[in-house]
This record gives C-alpha cells, sequence and structure tokens, in this order.
C-alpha cells in the first residue's frame, strides 16, 4: 500500500516574528496555510495513495475559525471523492472535543477521538488488510508514556501502522506522551506515524518510524521543512521520500562586508544580491541576513543597520520583488534578541502551572481581567480557557527566558 503521512500542519497559525511588513507581504502570508493543504492534497492524488494520515495538530488553536474548517473539510472531500482513506489524530494544540466543529466529519474519515489506544481496519484496493492503531489528545497535555496501551502488531492485518503525537524522551517529566524508542520497536508495527516535532527525523529504518516535521514552517527556527512523507508499505521493508508541500520558506544567510570600503558599494551589493535571489525563487522566502566584517564602513552605516534604517529601505526593495522579504537584519552574528536566565528547576515551573490551573487561585492571578464584564461575555470562563491560558504562558516562558537548573 501507498499512504500519506502528515503531521503538525497548524493550519490556523499565522507567521511569527514579524513586526510589520508591507501590504503586498501580507497579502502574500495571508493565503498560505489553504494552498499548503491544497498542496497536499495534489501530493496525495499525484502518488495515488491508498491512505492519509494526519498524525496530530493539524490545527493550531483547539478552536478553529469557520473558514479554516471549512476549506480543510473541502480537502478531506477531494479526498474521499477518490476513494482514499482518511485517518486523523489530535495533538496537544488541536486537542479534541466535537462541540468545537461547525461541521461533521464525513462519515469515510476515521477519528480518533480518544486518549485510550484504539485500533481501526481496512481493506485497500489491493485487498491489503491494514490496522491502525492510535490516539488522540483530550487535553494540551499527555504525560504518560501511551504504548503500554498499543496492541501488539495485529495477526488478521498485512500491514500494522502506529500513530503517536509525542516525543522521544527519557525525561518522566516531559508532558507530550514521552515514549521510549525500544519499546515502539518492541510492538512488531510496519511502520509509526509520528507528529509533535516539527524538524523531519527518520528515528529508525527497520521499523520505519518517522517524524515528518511540520509541511510549512511558521517561525524562523522551523527550517529544513521537507514536507509530507509517501511512505511504500508491503513488499519488503518499508520506505520513504519526502515531497514538500510548503509556500514559503525560511532562510538565515551571513553576508561578509570585508571586500567593501563605503556604506555606497556595501548597499549595492546588498542589494543587488537579495534581488538576484529573488529572480532565480520559485517559492516565497523570509530570510533574515546577518552582517559581518561592518567595522571598516564607518559610523554612519553601522547606526543605519542598528536602527532599522538599511533593513527598512531592504524590505522596501525586497517587497517588491514578490518572492523574497528580509524580515530581519543584525551585525556581527549577534541575534537582536536573547533569552533572559533564571535560575530555577522545571520542576518547580510545571508544579506552578498545575497550581494555576486550579479555579481558585487562577482566579486570584487573573481577578482584574474577570472583572470587567465585555471580557466575560466574549470569553467563557471555563477549565478548557484555564488550559489554554497555561500552555500559552508555557510557551511564552521558554521562548523569552533561559531556565537553568541550580546547582
Amino acid at each position: 500500500m501507498k499512504l500519506l503521512h502528515s503531521a503538525d500542519l497548524h493550519l490556523d497559525r499565522s507567521f511569527e516574528g514579524l513586526k510589520a511588513f508591507p501590504e503586498q507581504v501580507g497579502q502574500k502570508l495571508q493565503d498560505v496555510n489553504k494552498r499548503v493543504l491544497h498542496n497536499l492534497i495534489d501530493t496525495a492524488l499525484k502518488n495515488q495513495v491508498d491512505a492519509v494520515i494526519f498524525a496530530g495538530d493539524t490545527f493550531h488553536q483547539s478552536q478553529t475559525s469557520i473558514q479554516t474548517q471549512a476549506y480543510f473539510f473541502e480537502g478531506l472531500e477531494r479526498l474521499i471523492k477518490e476513494d482514499i482513506h482518511v485517518m486523523i489524530s489530535f495533538g496537544n494544540h488541536d486537542y479534541y472535543s466535537a462541540e468545537r466543529y461547525w461541521f461533521d466529519f464525513p462519515e469515510q474519515v476515521f477519528l480518533f477521538e480518544q486518549e485510550d489506544v484504539e485500533t481501526h481496519y481496512f481493506v485497500t484496493r489491493n485487498n491489503e488488510r491494514v490496522a491502525v492503531s492510535g490516539f488522540s489528545y483530550l487535553h494540551p497535555w499527555i504525560e504518560e508514556n501511551k504504548l503500554s496501551e498499543f496492541p501488539r502488531r495485529a495477526s488478521e492485518a498485512d500491514i500494522h501502522i502506529g500513530i503517536y503525537h509525542g516525543e522521544l524522551s527519557t525525561n518522566r517529566d516531559s508532558r507530550y506522551a514521552p515514549f521510549a524508542l525500544s519499546e515502539m520497536k518492541a510492538l512488531g508495527y510496519d511502520y509509526w506515524a509520528l507528529g509533535h516535532i516539527h524538524k523531519p527525523e527518520v528515528l529508525s529504518a527497520d521499523p520505519l518510524i518517522v517524524y515528518p516535521g511540520t509541511p510549512q514552517g511558521h517561525t524562523k527556527k522551523e527550517i529544513g521543512v521537507q514536507g509530507v512523507g509517501v511512505v511504500n508499505l508491503g513488499n519488503g521493508p518499508a520506505t520513504i521520500r519526502f515531497e514538500e508541500t510548503a509556500e514559503v520558506y525560511w532562510e538565515k544567510t551571513r553576508y561578509s562586508l570585508k571586500e567593501y570600503r563605503t556604506k555606497k558599494e556595501a548597499l549595492t551589493f546588498l542589494e543587488k544580491g537579495l534581488f538576484d535571489e529573488a529572480t532565480h525563487r520559485q517559492t516565497f522566502l523570509l530570510k533574515e541576513i546577518v552582517l559581518t566584517d561592518i567595522e571598516q564602513l564607518g559610523e554612519a552605516f553601522q547606526i543605519a543597520c542598528t536602527n532599522g534604517e538599511i533593513l527598512s529601505y531592504l524590505q522596501k526593495k525586497t517587497a517588491e520583488t514578490g518572492r523574497l522579504f528580509v524580515f530581519q537584519l543584525s551585525t556581527k552574528g549577534e541575534s537582536s534578541f536573547q533569552k533572559i536566565p533564571i535560575r530555577a528547576s522545571a520542576q518547580l515551573l510545571e508544579q506552578l502551572e498545575k497550581n494555576y490551573l486550579q479555579p481558585e487561585i487562577f482566579a486570584e492571578a487573573a481577578k482584574e481581567l474577570l472583572q470587567q464584564p465585555q471580557f466575560s461575555k466574549m470569553q467563557p470562563i471555563d477549565a478548557l480557557w484555564r488550559e489554554k491560558c497555561i500552555e500559552r504562558a508555557d510557551q511564552h516562558i521558554k521562548e523569552y527566558f533561559m531556565i537553568k537548573e541550580d546547582q
């Protein structure tokens, strides 16, 4: 059989880290997620796959807009029309609740609707009997290893596939279904369709255990995107190849200016190089620039780098190409942002977050906000909202602070 494996699509996620951009760039980014989904469906149809697996975090939010859900359901209909089996598990971002969906999932789409592991069976066009075992998140976190719930390879199946949204970890404090590779291999499955890690990675060749990574990077850290995995199963060892589906790519490039003696020469070099690169691109590029060897160019050039003058000029010029946009510029390899170090233990942070999930403690911390009548009308004050707030706080802490264990 032939399978398309996708994970961490994050359909409703915006492009993060872009502080300001021209209107033409905004228009370019507006429908990217929709086009990526279209590319994914096209890839499945072109390869005449028997099945498509979405291995968690298809959506970035647990509650998504009507428009986002509508074009996802349209994509599902395209697959079903070609008799392609579709299986969806839900991850820590889009953890499952039936009430959140504006539309009914088609009957031909199998949903893993619970945190308990279950197994779905189907038959391919070539009469191969396939078993697919998996689970979904019903909350932002699953702290236990789920592999103990997976059945051993089904004797009545020609092919057995596992779906697992979690992280390879020996850290018992992991919140995302930590698992051990040896335990996964011991179950005897033919293929493991993983999700959660956005960087593509093959953890094992026999059996084939794969993170396909996100099909579309949404932050500057998500480089090296390879798209979706097209997997062949049933005749000998499983094989995989990646096919790109992204519409936008991120890149960080260093430019040495040591050969240039004047600011005019340096600016001309940068502008021409970026323009030449843009003319040869088929997809849109979000580019971070690091300038080195600038001391000889004088104080005015260095000030123009620091105050954003050069960045603003290059942004205007690159935006006009329609294929490239410089979103950040720094010098001497120094990032414009550094995490703030704090001394604490990861266990303490975890315990504090658990404490704030308690209604009384959360209400005390957020009492000024909760006292606003307009807010309560717009946002239900319930357990799901508390969980989402704590999840986002955890993300922001890890983004802006570097936690160092006390010695």
